[in-house]
């Protein structure tokens, strides 16, 4: 949920060592939750 009046972007850098996966299941799920806000928002 954005801390300001207006939509704000953020760039996440992860480093995985010793990973064979990507992580989808996470990425999902922040793409879930950022589609949900929107929704609130009646931005979707």
């Amino acid at each position: 949920k954005p801390l300001q009046d207006r939509p704000t972007v953020f760039f996440e850098i992860i480093q995985r060592k010793g990973s064979l996966s990507f992580g989808k299941g996470n990425f999902k799920a922040l793409f879930v939750s950022i589609e949900k806000e929107q929704e609130k928002r009646g931005t979707l």
